[in-house]
């Protein structure tokens, strides 16, 4: 009875509670690991339009740092309401644009939190489970998407303006020679920049000459930075 006692006090009142060092190092490694291999199948299967190398970046940090709170306060009640409670002060102001990154986001912490609950078995088949289902779905939809105009808006122009260096109507009247539409997707407006994304598909699949027009409107101008996305791959 006693002894039933002591685990309560320790529980609540986080006395005498020791972490096996070792389990920590082997949680923190199977996280460092596992969302290696997440942030691999991110950047071969994500259609985002973002910086898929900058916004993975955080996936390492992230898998470790969850591992390490949920290793801390597993043990105590008072630790985990004090978690709460600091979260409650901490406000996440992160733009995330698509749910897709959103998705990933609670991948990456819900692997940290399988390692630090010390549950490595669930942790690595989970993981391996959803990046294979997500590579075979990624594989399906390149290979059996009907090409038809409704996938060739899967193509995507981005424009970015620094410093208001040129208007966006001018840039359009040059590219749309070579394209048979152009239509703004979304616009994103800052005091010095601007980002402008535009389905778009191309006249007679010609991409020589929009690639060519493209390199000589950033070589003329360094404020401007033009990207092209073909998630249907027609043009890569």
């Amino acid at each position: 009875m006693e002894n039933n006692i002591k685990i309560i006090e320790d529980f609540f009142l986080n006395n005498n509670v020791s972490i096996d060092i070792n389990n920590f190092i082997l949680a923190i490694i199977n996280s460092l690991i596992l969302s290696l291999i997440v942030k691999y199948t991110y950047k071969k299967v994500s259609r985002s339009l973002n910086d898929k190398e900058h916004f993975s970046e955080i996936f390492v940090p992230l898998s470790i740092i969850t591992t390490l709170v949920i290793t801390v306060v597993k043990f105590s009640l008072a630790l985990s309401l004090g978690l709460v409670g600091a979260l409650s002060i901490v406000r996440f102001r992160a733009a995330i644009k698509e749910p897709e990154e959103l998705v990933f986001l609670f991948f990456i912490i819900g692997i940290g939190l399988a390692n630090g609950a010390n549950q490595f078995l669930v942790g690595y088949l989970s993981t391996f489970l959803i990046c294979f289902i997500l590579i075979a779905r990624s594989f399906y939809k390149d290979k059996y998407e009907i090409k038809n105009l409704a996938s060739s808006t899967t193509n995507i122009l981005q424009i970015q303006i620094y410093n208001n260096s040129v208007k966006i109507e001018n840039l359009i009247l040059l590219l749309q020679k070579d394209l048979k539409y152009i239509n703004l997707k979304s616009i994103s407006s800052e005091k010095n920049y601007n980002q402008y994304n535009f389905w778009f598909d191309l006249e007679d699949k010609n991409s020589i000459k929009l690639i060519s027009q493209i390199n000589k409107i950033t070589i003329k101008n360094k404020d401007i930075k033009i990207q092209l996305f073909s998630r249907s791959g027609v043009y890569e």
